[in-house]
């Protein structure tokens, strides 16, 4: 999992509504619902991703994003063997792994519920399956975890809320807050917007510094949370929970030697960490996010081409945090040759796995 650093608690919040009653009007959810069910984006999904894979590869990286997509569909196959959907979770913070991951989920999801168990047991080639029922019943959304920096991106902020309003994700918010402080140089140098007015009046009611990155309310002061605690008081409100899909792949931070299934250890909470994309690579991930084939008919009447992801992600961010830890990639700057001016590349022109957080701080 990503680095337990201290953090300041806000009150977890599912589809915008907080657990604990909290006030903070500015982690609720605004978009409307979609109008269609979940059955139908799993059945849409499904169809889609059918097509990805049948469809006749252009390139090797095509080839092997195509395989990739197997071997994923796979592993959220067996989660659901052997756990069953409503043990099931998933982190979700609108970034272009976990999206990668939400689609195919939902995918599989369509099979999950509307095959007879008889026939899922047939095709996995597995007898010993924990569904007692022939048939199931589609459920009205998606159990989910959002972990969300203290200084979320608005643009990310509005990504989240429409996909999972789209995708049918029940998504509890937990702000978290690692407390650093950035330096002058780096807030200086930073390509993000100014403060907001509700953090700073946030930052003014707990007397701090402009430039400490928090997200203290003066009730909760004091009050610590680490990312790890975070999905403690996430498990702690939903008990059935016993797995987690998380978007971690190979190249991040303590991604180097997981496996598709990896329980937690040493003082986190206990439950199976479940890594479908882990061995993606960045090519494959941005060739399966913009092919033709995913795009549905909301993409194709919005002039897409491919599934919607989020935006910063044309404006040369390739690795999404916080305000105060991500910038722009280095990597992907070039001069315009008519104006002079400097411009960014979007992030699916990089290829190279270990460039991809250049951008990270």
């Amino acid at each position: 999992m990503s680095s337990d650093a201290s953090a300041a608690a806000a009150s977890p919040m599912t589809n915008g509504t907080s657990l604990y009653g909290s006030h903070r009007e500015a982690d609720a959810s605004t978009s409307p619902p979609s109008s269609h069910t979940l059955a139908d984006v799993c059945a849409d999904l499904h169809n889609r991703v059918t097509k990805f894979l049948n469809a006749e590869p252009q390139n090797e990286t095509t080839k092997r994003t195509q395989q990739q997509t197997k071997v994923a569909m796979g592993v959220i196959e067996k989660a659901l063997h052997d756990y069953g959907f409503d043990a099931l979770s998933l982190s979700y913070n609108g970034g272009k792994d976990c999206l990668v991951l939400l689609i195919l989920y939902l995918a599989v999801l369509h099979t999950y519920f509307t095959q007879p168990t008889s026939r899922r047991k047939e095709a996995s080639g597995n007898d010993n399956n924990n569904d007692n029922d022939n048939t199931k019943t589609f459920p009205p959304s998606i159990p989910s975890i959002y972990a969300k920096p203290p200084d979320p991106f608005p643009a990310v902020t509005s990504f989240v809320d429409s996909s999972s309003a789209q995708y049918h994700l029940s998504l509890t918010h937990i702000s978290t807050n690692p407390g650093t402080k950035p330096t002058p140089s780096k807030a200086k140098s930073h390509s993000s917007p100014p403060t907001s007015p509700e953090k700073q009046s946030i930052q003014a009611a707990s007397h701090q510094d402009p430039n400490q990155i928090s997200a203290n309310e003066p009730h909760q002061e004091g009050k610590i949370i680490t990312f790890r605690d975070a999905f403690a008081l996430y498990l702690d409100s939903h008990p059935s929970v016993r797995a987690i899909f998380v978007g971690t792949r190979r190249t991040d931070p303590h991604g180097a030697h997981l496996t598709h299934f990896d329980m937690t250890d040493g003082s986190w909470p206990s439950f199976m960490r479940i890594h479908p994309v882990i061995d993606w690579h960045l090519s494959e991930i941005w060739t399966f996010l913009r092919s033709p084939h995913l795009a549905g008919d909301v993409d194709r009447a919005a002039g897409r081409d491919h599934v919607e992801y989020c935006a910063m992600y044309d404006e040369g961010y390739t690795s999404l945090g916080g305000v105060g830890d991500t910038l722009r990639n280095p990597k992907l700057k070039h001069t315009d040759p008519e104006t002079g001016e400097e411009r960014f590349r979007p992030a699916y022109v990089l290829t190279e796995d270990d460039e991809e957080r250049l951008g990270r701080e």
